[in-house]
């Protein structure tokens, strides 16, 4: 069927006249249009500079804050810490590279090792934090609703074990990407034997994708299965928090009561924000993946693996930006520590200011130190290709 399938194609481009026909038109027809129009373009490189400059600095001062304050090193802040090298390491080793696709979609001219290391990378980045969120809200979950057992099984080296294990997980389960991720070339003139450079592309495509469903079981191990495990883990604890509530406030009805229902609201508000980040970030990037396999010949794949692309890209690496918020920047105890580790850098600066000024009369009045940090992530372009990939 595959063979009927690759003939077809061939006919059909043997039967077209393509005498008339330069390579960069020819390319353009298989592979769609080099550069975005700029319309495009200039949105989506806003947006993702926005999310790389906002998800470096979110997930930096989330590592500063754990590394420098003892007290905030706790079990919990050890699966934050995972969570924001992960992210990290998303933004840093995948957003640059793609926003650059964005701008010139082939040829890919970085090799083939740099093209399975950015699939593989950016791959596991992503299974790590998806799930170091699950084990996080486990943690979570233990703390609410049976805080007796939690000491026993929440340990700093216990937390340790299981972070190292998620990161096992993650480098064994993005081998496969590593494997068939590879550097795809356009024959041109077809079955001439000559491949064009200039139709590099660095993706997984269809007909060069393992036998066994790798899409299909990505989408159900780290996608619906975390969803589920967070879906049903937040309730519960919902459930709890405003059980709880109602039981220790009884018939009372103060001012401290109502202070303590605000509470409980936020608190179930949070973790309602969890399950719905969660599902918005990561639900459009696996719907893209099953659309380029199994939608390719609806009539509206074209123009909906465009969007649902762009889409699921932003929101991909929008999860690294919100990441931090969700669980660090909602904690009162880590404003604390964040406030704590600013005023003691500015109060060290400040001293050493007016110890220099005593030397130095004329010198100016303020102090300017800002500290800009960058960071970015990565996926895989899927287009649909009227012509077979050849790979060296």
């Amino acid at each position: 069927m595959e063979n009927q399938d690759e003939n077809d194609i061939l006919d059909f481009w043997w039967n077209r006249d393509l005498s008339n026909i330069t390579e960069a038109e020819y390319l353009s027809m298989v592979l769609g249009p080099k550069y975005l129009s700029f319309k495009l373009m200039i949105p989506l490189t806003i947006i993702y500079i926005m999310i790389f400059i906002t998800g470096v600095f979110g997930n930096v001062i989330t590592c500063i804050v754990i590394v420098r304050n003892s007290f905030m090193q706790t079990a919990t802040n050890y699966y934050l810490f995972s969570l924001a090298i992960s992210d990290l390491t998303l933004l840093i080793l995948g957003l640059p590279n793609e926003l650059g696709v964005f701008w010139q979609q082939y040829p890919w001219s970085l090799g083939t090792m740099l093209c399975k290391t950015r699939a593989y990378v950016s791959e596991m980045s992503s299974y790590v934090s998806v799930l170091t969120i699950v084990a996080f809200s486990v943690q979570r979950y233990l703390a609410i609703c049976h805080p007796l057992h939690v000491y026993s099984i929440s340990s700093l080296e216990r937390s340790t074990r299981i972070i190292v294990a998620v990161w096992l997980i993650a480098m064994v389960a993005a081998i496969p990407f590593a494997i068939y991720t590879k550097v795809n070339f356009v024959e041109y003139p077809p079955e001439s034997g000559n491949y064009s450079a200039d139709s590099a592309i660095c993706g997984m495509l269809l007909p060069d994708m393992p036998k066994f469903p790798l899409y299909e079981l990505s989408c159900i191990v780290f996608f619906l299965i975390p969803m589920f495990i967070i879906f049903v883990l937040y309730t519960r604890m919902g459930l709890q928090i405003k059980s709880r509530t109602k039981k220790a406030l009884g018939p009372i009805e103060n001012a401290f009561v109502h202070g303590a229902h605000r509470q409980s609201r936020k608190s179930i508000v949070r973790m309602l924000s969890v399950v719905i980040m969660f599902f918005l970030c990561w639900a459009p990037f696996h719907t893209q993946r099953l659309v380029y396999i199994y939608a390719q010949e609806s009539d509206y794949y074209p123009d909906l693996n465009e969007w649902l692309y762009i889409l699921s890209g932003c929101l991909y690496y929008f999860s690294t930006t919100v990441n931090p918020i969700l669980y660090t920047l909602m904690s009162c105890k880590y404003r604390k520590a964040f406030k704590q580790a600013v005023c003691c850098r500015t109060r060290r600066l400040v001293d050493k200011t007016l110890i220099a000024k005593e030397f130095h009369p004329r010198r100016s009045d303020f102090l300017n130190d800002s500290d800009e940090k960058i960071i970015c992530s990565a996926r895989y372009k899927n287009k649909k290709i009227n012509y077979p990939f050849f790979y060296y």
